[in-house]
């Protein structure tokens, strides 16, 4: 198309130039102002000509450069030859490198949220495969041997059990879908960190009480945060519940808190297992649980679940163990609403 426009257009131009020139030479004026007239418009002309196909020469040289240097940035090449120069190909390299990195930069992304996906649907896959194989064998043993009445009774306990144990797995995921799709907001009001600690020991007491262990309260009344007091209770009753399970029996748990300048920090310490230091981190990933603590019964989710619950109101969680002596979660809330 471009082929059989561009001639057209010129020869248009040259009739146009050729027809001025026409009815120039029949105007009433002297010969001088004529000729002079008449170099002017085929000069104007020729200008026009020239300076089409100057600039678009550059701009044909600009293209061919910029899709060069376009194609080595694609192959992984720096340009640094082009970098930091006033041209404008250098900049336009510079925002082909800049959109290059951002879309590396998601594609890398996508690749990580895929692997954690790819690893979650295995962690809740090995999760669920326990009690659903107990379910299975036991059921399957009430339906096919003849039990004793105590034996089958024993059987059932050992079933909804297993029931229960689905169902808190199945709250927590629940849970943590919400957590990070975001669909789960907090609604914090100033209010009695007492009442929400209190609302946490509730959720551990009678577990401690059957392990003879010891909780200790140092919480003044009168301390105040701006909180979500529903769901901070889950995430205090979710450390205390590791405080009981990984603690002995005769142990003792200690919850304090204390004002700081901008935040308030609440303190849950035992005198258990403890934690290896190299571990710290891990420790609130989905479904983590060291290998001392495999033979009690868990899920490895309560850490993460307290972590995302206290992030999202702006706080944060640090963690003090040695092991054989014990652990000391410190809470972190800011004393006023982000």
């Amino acid at each position: 198309m471009k082929k059989i426009v561009w001639p057209i257009l010129t020869a248009v131009h040259f009739l146009a130039a050729c027809g001025g020139s026409f009815f120039l030479f029949l105007q009433p004026v002297s010969s001088e102002i004529k000729i002079l007239l008449w170099v002017s418009m085929w000069g104007l002309w020729a200008a026009g000509i020239g300076s089409y196909l100057y600039f678009r020469n550059q701009y044909v040289k600009y293209s061919r450069g910029v899709c060069h240097y376009a194609q080595e940035i694609m192959n992984g090449n720096p340009c640094a030859e082009v970098q930091n120069q006033e041209t404008l190909t250098s900049k336009m390299v510079m925002e082909l490198q800049k959109t290059g990195e951002i879309l590396e930069y998601k594609a890398r992304a996508a690749e990580k949220e895929k692997a954690e996906t790819q690893q979650m649907v295995s962690d809740i896959t090995h999760q669920l495969k326990t009690p659903i194989t107990n379910i299975k064998m036991y059921g399957e043993t009430l339906c096919e041997e003849n039990l004793s009445k105590n034996e089958e009774r024993q059987f059932i306990q050992i079933i909804l059990q297993q029931v229960d144990k689905l169902e808190f797995l199945i709250e927590s995921l629940a849970e943590m879908s919400r957590l990070e799709s975001k669909m789960l907001h907090m609604h914090p009001e100033n209010g009695k960190l007492i009442q929400t600690v209190s609302r946490a020991l509730d959720t551990v007491r009678s577990r401690a009480e059957e392990k003879k262990m010891e909780l200790q309260v140092d919480v003044r009344p009168t301390i105040e945060v701006s909180h979500d007091s529903k769901w901070t209770a889950e995430a205090l009753g979710n450390i205390l519940d590791n405080a009981v399970k990984y603690t002995q029996s005769g142990g003792k748990i200690t919850v304090s808190a204390r004002n700081l300048e901008m935040y308030v920090v609440i303190s849950i310490s035992d005198n258990g297992i403890g934690i290896d230091p190299g571990h710290y981190n891990r420790i609130f990933q989905r479904f983590y649980r060291e290998a001392k603590a495999a033979k009690t019964e868990g899920l490895g989710i309560g850490l993460y679940l307290a972590r995302q619950i206290i992030t999202l109101q702006g706080g944060y969680i640090k963690v003090r163990s040695k092991e054989g002596y014990g652990t000391e979660f410190e809470v972190f809330l800011p004393r006023r609403a982000a």
